[in-house]
């Protein structure tokens, strides 16, 4: 076949390959506009429900009382749920990953920070890293131990491949003390920081991150992904990656992208310059934040070059909610403090994301208690056999809607993640852990002491007895909310019957996200940040 004729052939094929892409992304965007209709109308519905329920069903004061509440909680549900359509539909065409071509190779010093991690698993991370493509005179390798000891073993293993082992102590327990430290020792201007349980799996991660850094350029970020396992810690990761797919490369437009500790590329002269890492159980956030608003913000690249340890136990997942949290809390006085100097795009931003957490914690928490206190409320002013006098129609309705958002809740599971099951399951995850970023929130909030340390659950055995101790407040919760839904059942009450048991439901994921996955007996090791 002459060459042009072979030309002519892989000219088709591109063009059918970039039609069939094209028709892929509108049939896409076709999908996300269906999805956000469908959010939005189920929202203005329950809107307008509250409405009506409050201007023309409800008749005493109290009862006035709680349908203002239901309708205010509504009403922040579907401010959310804007934000939320806003990054869905925004970030369409944005997570495309499009090369530079490197210019210059610059010195890096890429450092593995490690506490009390297994080291067998830290050894084969750090063998990864050693195979970057990049010129070996302009690059060093470290390792920052700050365990509880010094090890021997790492010690030897790095010396054997090339890498330097730095022991540090850390009283602060903190990742940001050691790697404040670090910047102080080394002369790099580019640091790439990797987590001790993350897998190299891309060799060309400096060659194509550090051209994205120009003058104005804090830091590079890339997607951080866990590696494959089972059911639940694949629901986990489509849980963490709805954050990359949609809001990092919206983020990215504005130069608001968020520092995620690692698998990224750091400037060690910005971190100077915005005083260091901060102490925080979320210095990456702390960091990032400084960074925008001192001109200096970082540029999101959207490729995953490491897989970190799949997060198999639902305590561990607990723990890094627990800890994102708080930090988010208190990160809420730095932004308050620099109101005035960010742009409306960038609000919407941070707004988004700190009080994310409240969004996804207090609002089902809140929703759950009005519906036990608005029957508590109704037999006190009639009595416990009496029927709620509440029209045949808006009965109808009222239970549609909740029809519509548990069916909305698996058509978006399907479209945002991909997967029917993990989107439900990352759904579920939202509840199972409401009442514990409750707590983190108060905690952040109110100053009260903090633990930081994040510890992944070893292998062990457990009892129905130790799960109910570990999920007792969820566990309570969800059968007082069953109790109710029963008895509204037998008023009844079609409305908070539905709404009842559908949240008893919610809140149970807890104890059996628990049970299960220590069940599994996981086999992970101490591990802290």
């Amino acid at each position: 076949m002459s060459h042009a004729n072979t030309n002519y052939l892989n000219s088709g094929r591109q063009n059918i390959y970039d039609h069939r892409r094209n028709d892929n992304m509108e049939s896409d965007l076709a999908i996300r506009w269906a999805l956000v209709i469908a959010i939005m109308g189920v929202s203005i519905g329950g809107v307008n429900f509250g409405i009506y329920m409050l201007f023309f069903i409800v008749n005493t004061l109290p009862e006035r009382i709680l349908a203002f509440l239901f309708l205010l909680l509504v009403t922040v549900n579907t401010v959310f749920n804007v934000f939320g359509c806003y990054y869905y539909l925004r970030s369409y065409g944005l997570d495309k990953f499009t090369p530079k071509k490197i210019t210059s190779y610059p010195k890096v010093a890429v450092v593995m920070p490690t506490r009390n991690e297994d080291e067998e698993m830290v050894m084969r991370n750090m063998q990864s890293i050693t195979e970057l493509n990049y010129p070996k005179s302009k690059l060093n390798i470290y390792l920052l131990d700050n365990s509880s000891k010094k090890s021997p073993k790492l010690k030897e293993f790095c010396k054997r491949i090339g890498v330097k082992y730095l022991y540090m102590e850390n009283p602060m327990k903190l990742k940001s003390y050691v790697m404040n430290r670090f910047m102080n020792m080394i002369s790099e201007e580019y640091v790439a920081i990797f987590d001790a349980d993350e897998y190299l799996v891309d060799k060309d991660f400096l060659l194509e991150t550090l051209p994205f850094f120009d003058k104005k350029t804090g830091f590079v970020q890339t997607v951080k992904e866990f590696a494959p396992g089972s059911f639940f810690s694949n629901a986990v990761n489509v849980y963490y990656l709805f954050f990359y797919r949609f809001m990092q490369p919206v983020r990215n437009l504005s130069r608001s992208s968020m520092f995620c500790g690692s698998c990224g590329v750091v400037r060690r002269s910005v971190v100077k310059l915005v005083g260091g890492f901060p102490s925080s159980p979320t210095e990456d956030l702390a960091f990032a934040f400084k960074a925008d608003v001192a001109g200096r913000g970082g540029v999101f690249v959207s490729k995953t070059y490491a897989f970190g340890a799949s997060i198999e136990s639902f305590e561990t997942f607990l723990s890094q909610q627990w800890r994102y949290t708080i930090g988010n809390m208190w990160a809420l006085k730095d932004y308050f403090s620099n109101f005035a100097k960010l742009t409306v795009e960038k609000h919407v931003h941070y707004l988004s994301q700190t009080f994310g957490y409240a969004y996804l914690s207090v609002l089902y928490i809140f929703y759950a208690m009005l519906a036990i206190i608005f029957i508590i409320t109704d037999i006190s002013l009639r009595s416990l056999n009496s029927q709620v006098l509440i029209p045949e129609y808006m009965k109808l309705v009222a239970v549609s809607y909740i029809i519509s958002v548990v069916l909305l809740v698996v058509l978006g599971g399907r479209l945002y993640f991909g997967s029917f099951k993990s989107g439900l399951l990352a759904c579920f995850l939202n509840f199972a852990t409401a009442v514990m970023r409750t707590k983190a929130m108060l905690v952040g909030l109110f100053g009260s002491k903090a633990n930081f340390v994040m510890s992944r659950q070893e292998n062990r055995t457990t009892s129905l007895l130790q799960v109910l101790r570990a999920s007792s407040t969820e566990t309570l919760f969800s059968a007082v909310l069953f109790s109710f839904s029963i008895l509204s059942f037998i008023r009844k009450d079609v409305i908070s019957a539905f709404w009842l048991f559908w949240y008893s439901w919610l809140f149970f994921c807890t104890f059996l996200f628990t049970y299960a996955t220590r069940l599994n007996k996981v086999s992970e090791k101490p591990h802290t940040l």
